[in-house]
């Protein structure tokens, strides 16, 4: 169990879109996915505005990083984002040294055990 709280690792918090920025993000990609550059039929095919930085991986919640993306391109590349996020928060908890050992050594200072110079193993004080 990691000491420091998950939440606590800079993750950027995400704004209520309104339509005339969904809009307008439509408007600058020109109908275009973001993710496979091909043309989205706004009446016909979902979509939404997805980042192209995702928040979690320190990108920001501003328009010149969200894009219309399909919604099958866009579960695609939050799967793998959180795959990634993932990896750095367990990266950042190690490097900080947040994280209890799996397997603490036999008789270490987090042990009830203490093993004197001579070999004999007693109970810490």
């Amino acid at each position: 169990m990691p000491l420091v709280e998950p939440s606590d690792l800079g993750t950027t918090r995400r704004a209520r879109l309104s339509p005339r920025v969904r809009l307008a993000v439509w408007e600058r990609a020109r109908g275009v996915c973001v993710l496979c550059n091909r043309r989205i039929d706004g009446v016909r095919e979902r979509w939404i505005i997805e980042h192209i930085r995702a928040l979690e991986l320190g990108g920001r919640d501003a328009p010149d990083n969200m894009g219309p993306a399909h919604t099958t391109c866009a579960a695609a590349k939050t799967r793998d984002d959180h795959q990634h996020a993932a990896k750095a928060k367990r990266q950042k908890i190690r490097h900080l040294g947040a994280d209890r050992s799996k397997h603490p050594l036999p008789c270490g200072r987090q042990s009830r055990w203490k093993r004197k110079i001579n070999g004999t193993i007693v109970p810490r004080e």
